[in-house]
């Protein structure tokens, strides 16, 4: 029998984006693994109807009430109830067999964790950026792309979840200490290389507002400089543009 999965995805008034992730995940889950698949929608507090829709299909919803990244995923993962966790941005698509790769890692018993290579959802010079800039960079260091990240429930249990502390980066935090776990356990962090067959797309809606070039000095400020400015919500409008 296939192990269970838990996918959680935080959302905060995602109510334009939230059906068509939601949707990418059950085809993922449906036509490409067999084993149990689970969709929880945390509802970060929204003021749109985010958590109407996903209830109306059928995802497993969860309210979070402080808009918070980080609290908002360890919400999610609380609630959750599979072998395996995986955490989806709500503008987010999972295509394929990802999952399928997920459960093949985790498996294993060689993987604690990992994330996947991220394309954006759109041309221009942002997703070159992105795809030739910030995944290189990521798959250099080992470290996952904010909008996907997979582990061991147990594992994630272990060293705690994500920080609350970070609004953002939390991520990065997150697999820092799993890949410490792992070293004890003889298990590595390892990042899904993109492939036509299993592959994640990430919404580009930033790229427009703010620019490639931006998105791509701050994700490299998160690789290379995890400071105090991450634990304060002021320091972090980038991420959560006007939300309150």
């Amino acid at each position: 029998m296939k192990p269970s999965i838990s996918v959680v995805i935080p959302a905060f008034n995602e109510a334009d984006f939230i059906a068509l992730t939601y949707k990418s995940v059950f085809i993922a889950a449906t036509a490409h693994y067999e084993g149990h698949v689970e969709i929880i929608v945390v509802d970060n507090n929204s003021t749109d109807k985010t958590g109407e829709i996903a209830k109306s299909l059928g995802a497993i919803v969860v309210f979070e009430a402080k808009n918070q990244i980080a609290r908002a995923r360890n919400a999610g993962a609380k609630k959750a109830t599979g072998d395996y966790l995986v955490f989806v941005d709500a503008d987010t698509l999972l295509c394929g067999d990802i999952l399928k790769k997920v459960s093949d890692n985790l498996s294993s018993g060689k993987v604690i964790g990992g994330g996947a290579w991220t394309e954006p959802d759109s041309k221009g010079i942002g997703f070159y950026i992105f795809k030739y800039g910030i995944n290189y960079l990521m798959a250099l260091r080992n470290i996952t792309v904010g909008p996907f990240l997979y582990c061991l429930r147990d594992a994630f249990i272990q060293v705690g979840g994500f920080d609350e502390s970070y609004y953002a980066g939390e991520e990065f935090t997150l697999a820092k200490r799993l890949k410490k776990e792992g070293k004890k356990v003889n298990k590595s962090w390892k990042i899904i290389k993109y492939h036509p067959d299993h592959c994640i797309i990430t919404s580009s809606r930033r790229f427009g507002r703010f620019g490639g070039l931006e998105m791509a000095f701050k994700n490299i400020h998160l690789l290379w400089k995890m400071d105090h400015k991450l634990k304060q919500k002021k320091q972090c409008k980038f991420w959560y543009d006007d939300r309150k």
